[in-house]
């Protein structure tokens, strides 16, 4: 019989140590914003991790730990599709990183994706009873009891740093203190310092990372303790992206039941839709329909991005409901497919339609930005989105957004 819940009413500590003591084989999944992470268990033991995480994924940790660049991951991945083999084969292949470095990147990789979870306060859960497959995710063995200490050492330091960090909006400036020396011998360390520029906010610096949060804000918190970095101010979050008003006006009906005067109440729920202002005419009445009903009527209309809108918003107020995690699984997948076959072609070469000095006006968000730094007139759509540490379709709706505001335009390749 499966397990399920919220980290919320049963801590990842207590969900961990109960899957130990117990000796349970089986799948841990872990739902948080969309990302998914799976914990593979065999007799108590944890020996394996996959993750949907776009910093957890290998081209991203090689690109955040200074072993690849951006460009030999995008020459890489090309490859990958292409050929459909490991990655990681791939780059031994390319030269890009020895084997046995590869190896060790693998096991740091593995280990920092489950440590992270314990960062994840507000996530859903699922443990099935199975015999796990590991698949072509990398082989761990742990023992639950070293995982727990690792992971309340983990705890301990996320609540230090965001003492200081506790805004993604944090924009930071170099001070005229140096930082150690070690610094710019660690090709992460120095590329995160340089990422300090006074106009950056954390949020991007993440992104230009390509690394997790808890290891760039643990860098940026040292810097800071030892006066090589300070807070030159918080930005704004930036604006939602504008939804279409809906045509009519949706008014929450009263349970079926007991009217308040005592009559009964045997029809169905109903949505009341208000008449223009100017031109008064009695009350309709239509049957309601459910955000799930509504976004399935959407998609079967070919109308996935509204479809998303609604679905995103039922997500945040349940993100643990079955029936919604399906279908915006199902949506978020069609409307991949329909973005790259109208609106956004994989081979068109995204440009810049604005002077880059303008975009601080156009309140962009760091997705947004990280996106627009990468067109340089010769990376295609395919590239650039597999390149960025988002989720595909989060970086799909974001280049479909800016495309519509004027801000980029797609050409053909020369």
């Amino acid at each position: 019989m499966p397990l399920y819940g919220s980290l919320a009413s049963m801590p990842l500590g207590d969900l961990l140590q109960w899957l130990g003591i117990a000796n349970k084989t089986g799948t841990l999944e872990l739902e948080r914003q969309k990302v998914r992470k799976r914990i593979l268990f065999r007799h108590g033991r944890v020996i394996a991790c996959a993750s949907e995480d776009p910093s957890d994924l290998l081209g991203h940790w090689l690109v955040s730990r200074g072993r690849i660049s951006e460009d030999v991951l995008r020459q890489a991945l090309s490859r990958q599709e292409r050929e459909k083999r490991h990655l990681g084969e791939l780059l031994v292949e390319m030269g890009a990183i020895k084997k046995d470095d590869l190896l060790r990147q693998l096991v740091a990789k593995t280990e920092e994706s489950i440590f992270a979870l314990f960062e994840w306060t507000d996530a859903e859960f699922r443990f099935r009873d199975d015999d796990p497959d590991p698949g072509n995710v990398f082989p761990v063995d742990l023992r639950v009891e070293d995982v727990l200490l690792r992971g309340a050492q983990r705890h301990d330091e996320v609540q230090r740093i965001r003492t200081i960090f506790n805004d993604p909006g944090i924009v930071l400036r170099r001070t005229a203190k140096l930082p150690p020396a070690e610094v710019f011998r660690n090709r992460m360390a120095k590329s995160l310092y340089e990422a300090v520029n006074g106009e950056r906010s954390v949020a991007e610096i993440l992104l230009h990372a390509h690394a997790s949060e808890f290891l760039v804000t643990k860098f940026l918190f040292e810097l800071h303790r030892i006066g090589a970095v300070e807070v030159a101010g918080v930005l704004p979050a930036p604006p939602s992206p504008a939804e279409d008003p809906l045509e009519f006006e949706l008014h929450v009906p009263e349970p079926v039941g007991a009217a308040a005067d005592g009559t009964a109440r045997n029809e169905a729920p109903r949505i009341a839709v208000a008449a223009p202002a100017a031109e008064p005419r009695p009350e309709v009445v239509v049957p309601a329909e459910t955000d799930l009903e509504i976004a399935r009527r959407l998609m079967a209309q070919g109308d996935f991005d509204s479809a998303l809108e609604i679905l995103d918003r039922a997500y945040r107020m349940q993100p643990g409901d079955e029936s919604l995690r399906r279908l915006l699984a199902e949506a978020e997948s069609a409307f991949v497919e329909k973005a790259y076959r109208h609106y956004l072609p994989p081979s068109k070469i995204p440009v810049l339609m604005k002077p880059p000095q303008t975009l601080q006006n156009e309140h962009l968000s760091p997705a947004e930005f990280f996106l627009l730094s990468r067109m340089d007139g010769s990376w295609n759509v395919r590239s650039i989105i597999q390149i960025a540490p988002l989720r595909e379709v989060e970086a799909l709706r974001t280049l479909k957004r800016l495309r519509e505001r004027g801000i980029l335009e797609l050409r053909d390749p020369a």
